[in-house]
């Protein structure tokens, strides 16, 4: 009986009923729409730095995470060890090894510190995308000597392009001063510019040709899920030889990790302001009918009705406000997000704002499902919360004069 009558008095101001029902509706479509344009930047923030730079874990010795020098290198008993593991785990996909070096790199015109990679380029290619990113030239081959790839950024800071000379400059594992000349083959650009900047890559046998040593600082590993990759590198941790360290990427790049991390605070921080906002244009409407109520409410209390039927019918109105509009905002927020995962978000404009954040300017968002569900617990906890006030004022009503009027 409470139920149908809480139902009759939504419809009985059809026009401010549908206003707020729309606002509601409005309301949670941004936020889903919010969420899923979010996790689509962040998702392929991270997926583009695992796959071009970061891997998903990286192993490196113990000593140069806390002095990259040169001379701190994988040896050849701790190599077989880690090879051994690495085969025998399921979900390791395939891994690459790299040589870093602290150095200098040098134009004719300018000069700049640069992270020296000496890599393989065959495994490099075959599970990062590197050989994709060159935006000039073309990918390490057979022929040619000492070529190198430099990132844009780094190549419009020395004024370099194509088929150029630089000089590098360096020390290697034995504490010896290395100085040789590259030929500029490719020029690449990752969506992470400050890596661009900072970071070049050579083929290990050229330097293996200068320094007569072939110096290992980090074996870059890739997992068949990315989404548990702390649990897989757990796993891997105890297996590792004594003076190394296994890493995930969320480590290796801490502020990766923390925005992936705080991404989810953040969006339900967000959620909640959407809800905040629609707790009070629920409140006004409430009490705006409170008030055209009064006579009515007066007179159900007069014939018997007592207090705890009256607050029951007008939290059940406020309940099925949020009931009826929480569901099509949902529905809307998620036909939105799957028109957009086709179609992606161009923020062409904004590119290199973007890039200096590692993100890319299409975005595509992705459908959250488990965020539907907090979305919908958080509009039955505002509507809850909203239907107080008006039922505190509606209580407060003295039915003889409210039935007079006054």
């Amino acid at each position: 009986m409470i139920f149908k009558v809480a139902w009759r008095n939504i419809w009985r101001s059809k026009v401010r009923s549908i206003i707020v029902l729309s606002s509601i509706a409005i309301g949670i479509w941004a936020g889903v729409l919010i969420i899923g344009f979010a996790f689509g930047m962040n998702n392929e923030r991270t997926a583009a730095a695992i796959e071009s730079t970061l891997g998903h874990a990286q192993i490196h010795p113990t000593e140069f995470l806390a002095d990259p020098n040169a001379q701190y290198t994988l040896d050849s008993a701790a190599l077989d060890t880690i090879t051994a593991v690495l085969t025998a785990n399921p979900h390791i996909t395939g891994w690459t090894s790299r040589g870093i070096y602290q150095g200098m790199v040098a134009a004719p015109k300018s000069a700049r510190a640069a992270r020296i990679l000496a890599i393989n380029p065959a495994t490099e290619a075959d599970l990062t995308t590197l050989d994709e990113i060159l935006v000039e030239g073309e990918y390490f081959g057979d022929r040619g000597r000492n070529p190198i790839i430099l990132g844009q950024k780094l190549a419009d800071k020395l004024g370099v392009g194509l088929k150029k000379k630089v000089v590098l400059t360096f020390q290697d594992s034995r504490g010896e001063l290395v100085r040789a000349s590259f030929r500029i083959v490719g020029i690449y650009k990752s969506l992470n510019a400050q890596w661009d900047e900072f970071n070049l890559y050579i083929r290990s046998s050229d330097l293996a040709n200068q320094t007569n040593t072939t110096d290992i600082h980090e074996l870059v590993l890739f997992y068949d899920q990315t989404s548990e990759t702390e649990a897989i590198t757990a796993e891997l941790d105890p297996q590792m030889p004594a003076g190394t360290t296994l890493l995930s990427w969320k480590k290796n790049s801490p502020e990766l990790g923390y925005a992936d991390d705080m991404m989810g605070i953040m969006l339900v921080l967000v959620l909640g302001i959407i809800m905040m906002a629609l707790m009070f244009g629920i409140v006004n409407n409430m009490l705006m009918a409170i008030l055209e109520r009064r006579r009515e409410l007066g007179m159900l209390m007069a014939v018997g009705m007592n207090k705890r039927k009256v607050f029951l019918m007008i939290l059940l109105e406020t309940l099925l406000l949020g009931l009826i509009g929480g569901p099509i905002g949902i529905l809307l927020g998620d036909v939105s997000v799957r028109i957009m995962m086709n179609i992606g978000v161009d923020l062409s404009s904004k590119a290199e704002g973007l890039a200096e954040l590692g993100v890319q300017s299409v975005i595509y968002p992705e459908i959250v499902p488990e965020y539907y569900l907090i979305t919908a617990i958080m509009v039955l906890i505002t509507a809850l919360i909203a239907s107080i006030p008006p039922a505190i004022r509606a209580l407060k009503l003295n039915p003889t004069q409210a039935i007079r009027g006054n």
